[in-house]
């Protein structure tokens, strides 16, 4: 269907009509050809150039109506992973898709670890993620005239999420093609090992080994733990059915920091055909994350038992106490120091820490005010060295870390505790988080004060008798867990120092085989503003030394570098900033994926349930002739007709110019033949 809309009002159309014939009147009425047949032929023409002309100022534009048939898409999906070697799909998938290409249109796919277009006749991908290939579908083919999925596989699945419950699982049909073998053979294996990722140094890690045992009733089995190749552990199980499930704990001793590889073995038992599952490698992420924390204090006070009580319950913290008189150790050491009721007669002390970077946690009563206020410059408290009671009200605008509603309650009703007497003078810089109290009226005096000052961070908390606190924290059988809370949090804010290095370097540390590595890197001037202006290089070393080199890419103000993937393996690497301006070192560890072929049973059912939920079927093989009769007999097999609307100017319609220039040509020549120009 074709139209024709101006942007004004079709009857200017008229005038532009007028137009070209007044003025083909004007030039031809005085031109006398022999041939009045001619005149009225040149006269036709001039009028409609001057007529096209100027209609088509007035911007005309043209509507066409385009219909166009979608068949009906089948999509066929090819397992390509190591668990589905033997099975040889790949003439039988490219035959189908020949025969389905007459009257559908077909898309084809193989899905293993990663999904890609095309059959593979060698199967290598070494797991199965089909909700990667799901997505894909729903991504692509949303919306469209979609009659069916064809997918093969055995049912084994160790990447991504069950695909029962992907959003698409019934809502498209899935006919399946069951691979593999599900009869049950003599076997034992590992199917999970449970360890912690991520451990400290000095504590210890639960590992427990998960086995499946198939027609093994009676075998005795030697579970082995390795540790770096070093045999640390051995324990014997005997299976006491045919199918049996087993769990085998271990404990693990972190003692060295780094990236710990760890291999699980179990014995094979007799006539055991398939011992490529009977190992498992495992790792795990040491960190030397222990934070120094010093008490000073120069009395002995229940306040000091209360926050040491919270603080040695954390493992990763190491506490010592120590007097004025009998310190001589290195303030450098330690990551926190607490000061209360300090001895202001040991005055190197005094200055050490004052002269520190050392984050600090300051307890404060009447008579130590002003030995706080020279520790922390711009803190004073002008009064009589005397005390008063007050209690405390939470500040609602206190941004440094979150505080959970159930300890907002708990600071409401507190008992008193005794606070400096004056006039409370602070930084600007500081934030407080608890407000002082007398009665009904909270002041503006600060009982817990926060101040990240230059290279250090200050608490403050101006006043004693946090004991009262704790022991009156034990509401519905829960005991301490409010004040633990505050302790704790007010702890790890001192505690956490943020990287102010103007080079820094962003990588994960393990990388699963097969998976890109990615570092970004980031310089800062010395207005700490991002800028890339300079060459980012870096060295890669693997476990042998060899050193490979690479330049970073420049992404707006940052820096960008994607190594692809690398064997499995340690490597180390050193980043330059403006050859070795500044420099940052580091590794990264590549860690092998479980492969899916050391799961030798199929699992046909989660196929089934697939296509029966999505109203499909599942084939009892692959037979070409029964999956073209079930898409040919499917209610969905329609071709499915869409109509759009196409509007564009007809002066851009290269037909209007060439019809013009003919018109005037034919007149110019017209003109000339018979002596007139």
């Amino acid at each position: 269907m074709f139209g024709i809309t101006t942007e004004l009002s079709i009857y200017y159309s008229i005038i532009c009509i007028l137009l070209g014939v007044v003025y083909a009147y004007f030039l031809y009425r005085k031109n006398n050809f022999e041939s009045k047949t001619l005149t009225s032929v040149l006269f036709v023409f001039r009028a409609l150039v001057v007529s096209v002309l100027s209609f088509l100022l007035l911007n005309p534009l043209t509507n066409i109506l385009e219909t166009t048939e979608e068949k009906p898409i089948v999509i066929l999906a090819q397992d390509a992973s190591v668990s589905c070697q033997e099975s040889e799909d790949f003439i039988k998938f490219t035959k189908l898709q020949q025969s389905l290409s007459e009257n559908f249109d077909v898309f084809v796919y193989n899905y293993s670890d990663e999904l890609r277009e095309g059959f593979v006749s060698e199967k290598k991908g070494v797991s199965t993620n089909i909700s990667k290939l799901m997505d894909e579908v729903d991504l692509k083919f949303s919306g469209r005239n979609l009659l069916g999925v064809v997918l093969s596989s055995d049912g084994l699945y160790n990447d991504g999420s069950n695909p029962l419950y992907h959003k698409i699982s019934k809502s498209i049909p899935f006919y399946t093609i069951p691979l593999g073998d599900t009869s049950v053979i003599k076997d034992v294996r590992i199917s999970d090992v449970l360890h912690n990722e991520i451990s400290f140094l000095g504590n210890t890690s639960p590992i427990e080994v998960q086995i499946q045992t198939e027609k093994c009733r009676g075998e005795n089995i030697t579970v082995k733990l390795y540790h770096q190749s070093k045999l640390i552990a051995s324990k014997k199980v005997k299976v006491k059915t045919d199918n049996e499930y087993i769990k085998v704990p271990f404990v693990i001793e972190n003692n060295f920091v780094g990236l710990q590889k760890y291999r699980v073995e179990v014995g094979s038992v007799s006539q055991e055909n398939n011992t490529a599952n009977n190992s498992y490698k495992l790792f795990v992420e040491v960190l030397d994350s222990r934070y120094k924390i010093l008490f000073l204090s120069d009395v002995s006070h229940p306040d000091i038992s209360a926050i040491k009580s919270v603080l040695e319950k954390n493992k990763n913290y190491e506490l010592e106490i120590e007097s004025t008189s009998d310190f001589t150790k290195n303030i450098e050491n330690y990551n926190l120091i607490v000061l209360f009721h300090l001895n202001s007669r040991k005055t190197n002390v005094i200055e050490k820490i004052k002269e520190s970077d050392v984050s600090l946690l300051m307890i404060s009563n009447s008579i130590n005010t002003s030995l706080i206020s020279q520790i922390y410059n711009g803190f004073s408290v002008r009064g009589k060295s005397k005390s008063q009671e007050i209690t405390t009200e939470m500040n609602t605008t206190f941004s440094k870390f979150s505080i959970s509603p159930s300890l907002r309650n708990y600071i409401q009703n507190l008992p008193p505790l005794h606070s400096p007497f004056g006039t409370y003078n602070y930084p600007a810089s500081a934030e407080v988080l608890l407000y002082q109290k007398i009665g009904m009226y909270t002041t503006e005096k600060p009982f817990v004060l926060l101040d990240q000052s230059q290279n250090r961070k200050i608490g403050l908390i101006l006043g004693e008798g946090l004991w009262k606190w704790k022991i009156n924290d034990r509401k519905e059988g829960e005991f301490h867990k409010n004040f633990e809370e505050l302790i704790s949090k007010i702890t790890q804010y001192l505690l956490i120092n943020e990287d102010k290095s103007r080079f820094r370097i962003f990588h994960d540390k393990k990388i699963l085989e097969g998976k890109s590595i990615v570092f970004k890197a980031e310089y800062y001037n010395e207005n700490y503003e991002l800028t890339n202006t300079k060459e980012v290089s870096q060295k890669v070393f693997n476990e042998k030394g060899e050193e490979f080199r690479f330049v970073y890419s420049k992404n707006q103000n940052t820096y960008f570098l994607d190594l692809g993937n690398l064997a499995v393996g340690t490597y180390t690497f050193k980043s330059a900033y403006a050859e070795n301006l500044d420099v940052k070192e580091g590794s990264f560890t590549v860690v092998p994926k479980q492969l899916e072929g050391n799961i030798i049973r199929a699992n046909h059912q989660i196929l089934y349930q697939l296509s029966k939920e999505s109203n499909a079927v599942m084939f009892p093989e692959f037979n070409i002739e029964n999956i073209i009769n079930q898409f040919n007999e499917s209610p969905l097999n329609k071709t499915v007709l869409h109509t759009s609307k196409k509007t564009t100017s007809v002066i851009n319609k290269s037909w209007i110019l060439i019809l013009l220039l003919s018109l005037l040509s034919g007149e110019w020549f017209a003109r000339k033949f018979n002596g007139f120009y």
